[in-house]
């Protein structure tokens, strides 16, 4: 019997309904034993996201039922929204491919969009090794010492137009009424804290915690900054004494722009797979995520790297991205006005 075009595409848009319908019926362990699962990156070699889904890769398979190989590839472009695009559309949604993307993704719909082709409140989402906490700080020779002082009088740092550096801080004097006045004529936070060390500028209104303590430690041993507020949405464990940003936001409406602007550095690193992942192949993927943070290997390794670890559950991020989305259109219009260019 010959087909004609029509039928061969039908034919084979049912065998791969077939064979999903086949690898959904099958167990974790008979699923995965033998396969390889391929890890997708939206973002280049050498980077951050980068080191950190080589680090999972090392580790994640022995924790999954099956034992499955992991095999990295980078898929750049958009800022994660390449890489997203095609697990959404394209990767096969059995649990054999996954990405991890930028945290900004998820929520970038909202805020800045163009480009997407997902639903982001649809992506089955797995967890994180890390989340990331902001801090704005001064130099110990300003005046400005506390978020009290960042208030009442002026203060000089810098900022990347586009970057959380200048957003933060156009949100500090949004949410908080810190009077920052924002240089933005330095390249980056490499040259921002030169311009620190030479008395330029007297602060910076957003770097890492891990950024932190991997580039500048010294300057923490030593007391050369005053951190004045953590923007996060919550405190990191090693920060107890540094005030966050929602202890000075007493408004519903603040608090909800913050929570907001903030939501992706929850996610730290988030990895995710297809939107429609069945329950009983996401669920066991997330278990074995989390199991994969307490294995001693996977700490040693993290630690020699000097790469900070702390885990944030799939469910976690999925619930921050479902209240994102949540948020009212005068929400989201306020953290848009945060984001773009002044």
């Amino acid at each position: 019997m010959a087909f004609g075009a029509k039928g061969r595409v039908a034919i084979a848009a049912m065998s791969w309904l077939i064979g999903a319908a086949c690898a959904q019926a099958q167990s974790v362990e008979a699923f995965y034993k033998g396969r390889t699962i391929e890890m997708l990156v939206g973002s280049e070699v050498g980077s951050g996201y980068d080191a950190y889904a080589r680090l999972v890769a090392n580790h994640y398979g022995k924790h999954i039922s099956g034992r499955p190989n992991f095999i990295v590839k980078q898929m750049v472009g958009a800022g994660g929204i390449i890489a997203t695009n095609h697990l959404a559309k394209i990767a096969p949604k059995d649990g054999s491919v996954i990405a991890q993307v930028q945290n900004t993704v998820p929520f970038q719909p909202l805020i800045t969009p163009g480009g997407e082709q997902f639903d982001a409140t649809k992506l089955s989402y797995i967890g994180s090794a890390n989340s990331e906490v902001a801090l704005a700080f001064t130099w110990h020779a300003s005046a400005t010492k506390s978020m009290a002082d960042l208030r009442q009088r002026e203060t000089i740092m810098a900022g990347v137009i586009g970057s959380i550096s200048a957003n933060y801080a156009y949100a500090l004097g949004d949410l908080t009424g810190a009077k920052i006045k924002l240089i933005t004529g330095y390249a980056g936070a490499g040259q921002s804290m030169l311009a620190l060390e030479r008395g330029e500028i007297e602060g910076y209104p957003a770097l890492f915690w891990s950024t932190f303590k991997s580039t500048k430690p010294e300057w923490l041993a030593q007391k050369k900054v005053h951190l004045l507020v953590q923007l996060a949405l919550k405190k990191h464990p090693e920060l107890p004494d540094v005030p966050l940003i929602f202890d000075f936001l007493d408004k519903a409406d603040d608090r909800a722009a913050a929570e907001l602007l903030l939501a992706p550095q929850l996610a730290g690193r988030p990895f995710i797979a297809p939107p429609g992942l069945p329950a009983d192949r996401l669920k066991p993927l997330q278990k074995a995520f989390e199991d994969m943070m307490r294995d001693p290997d996977f700490l040693s390794e993290a630690a020699k790297r000097n790469m900070e670890v702390q885990y944030i559950g799939g469910e976690e991020i999925a619930e921050v991205v479902k209240r994102a989305y949540a948020s009212s259109p005068q929400v989201i219009a306020r953290v848009r006005g945060m984001s773009e260019a002044r």
